[in-house]
């Protein structure tokens, strides 16, 4: 079997669970293709989970992506290229399957057309989050998100496999107008093996971690009124925010911070993956992941895994994962029951997650990978 990926604007993305989906998908001896730019190619081949076993058809000529606007932007044009070669590339009409690992515009787009052009080629994709048209942070945004969210609905239509990660997804999909029969329930995993082989870091403590874009909708703001409040209590709390977010946005939530007196009391750690994240995240006391909206919420199991006693705000995603108390959860907009509950840890000093630390080896890339490429062999 003959399969490209479409990395088209994956450069700077989580590539981890991509690659660690490949490296099982090649028992089944597959011939692996990506479609992106040649510092895609620098680190696929930087992180040494798939060996050198793959080939590139490169896009030239591409820029840096640093904000959403130049995502939207280089995305497009980046299509554009992708679609001019399915004319002139021969080797596009031999492939079996053309997988997307997100149902976002910038990653279907060019699928989409290659679909059209080559009908008898299979296109599988993942969706795993809806954009609601929420109206916070940069509206222009927002609202081009929402917008393109919508094309990107209709474009899927012409996919032959969608893998949802949760059931309210499917329900989401049907209610669209999607056939069933499209839909794969694939569910969702961690990061187990580095999980596992992780070690604190030295010389690094940390009262609480956030893990996450740093982006309005994930609640970024929230913690900074929960900080408040526990620093009543507490003048010398540490809080760790490991991610990264839209330039200005970044800018705008640290001017935030000064202005509320909590720069001392704040550390960022910038993007961290593999290793490096589960050992800051082993790091830590506890995990606070004030979300408004998730469709599974990854960064808060990795953290529940790793023993952490997690703080969340209780949306409907979590109910079918976290059954037996491994998280705290809250109604949004809760500081002072956060906190209270944050003080009360810290005064019984209880940082083991011990029903958390159960839910380690039920949350599988193995397993998804082996549904999702006998998904690929049945026709």
């Amino acid at each position: 079997m003959r399969i490209l990926i479409n990395a088209l604007t994956l450069e700077n993305a989580t590539l981890l669970p991509l690659l660690m989906k490949i490296k099982i998908w090649q028992k089944y001896q597959p011939e692996i293709w990506f479609l992106g730019n040649s510092d895609f190619e620098k680190r696929i081949k930087s992180l040494r989970i798939i060996g050198k076993n793959f080939n590139l058809i490169k896009i030239s000529h591409t820029r840096k992506i640093k904000t959403r606007l130049e995502l939207i932007t280089e995305g497009l044009s980046r299509n554009l290229k992708a679609c001019l070669l399915i004319k002139n590339f021969q080797k596009l009409n031999q492939f079996d399957l053309v997988y997307s690992v997100s149902s976002v515009l910038d990653l279907i787009l060019f699928p989409f057309f290659l679909k059209i052009k080559q009908r008898k080629i299979k296109w599988a994709t993942v969706f795993d989050n809806t954009v609601p048209l929420i109206i916070k942070g940069n509206l222009l945004i927002r609202f081009l998100a929402w917008l393109f969210f919508q094309i990107s609905l209709l474009l899927l239509k012409k996919a032959d496999y969608i893998f949802v990660i949760s059931s309210e997804l499917k329900n989401y999909l049907l209610k669209r107008g999607f056939s069933s029969k499209k839909i794969i329930i694939t569910g969702n995993a961690i990061e187990s093996d580095f999980l596992k082989k992780a070690q604190p870091q030295k010389d690094f403590q940390s009262d609480a971690l956030y893990l996450g874009r740093i982006n309005e909708l994930k609640g970024i703001y929230d913690l900074l009124s929960v900080l408040l409040i526990v620093k009543k209590e507490y003048p010398h709390f540490k809080l760790t925010i490991m991610g990264k977010g839209d330039i200005q946005e970044v800018k705008k939530y640290k001017n935030y911070i000064s202005q509320k007196g909590l720069a001392k009391n704040i550390k960022f750690l910038g993007f961290k993956s593999g290793l490096t994240k589960f050992s800051f995240i082993k790091s830590s006391k506890i995990f606070l992941f004030l979300s408004h909206s998730e469709s599974f919420g990854v960064a808060l199991l990795e953290a529940v895994a790793a023993g952490l006693p997690a703080f969340a705000y209780n949306l409907p995603c979590y109910q079918q994962i976290y059954k037996n108390n491994e998280v705290f959860f809250f109604e949004k907009n809760d500081y002072q029951g956060i906190a209270h509950k944050i003080i009360e840890i810290f005064k019984r000093k209880a940082f083991i997650n011990k029903r958390g630390k159960k839910l380690l080896n039920k949350y599988s890339w193995r397993k998804i990978a082996d549904k999702e490429f006998k998904t690929f062999l049945r026709n």
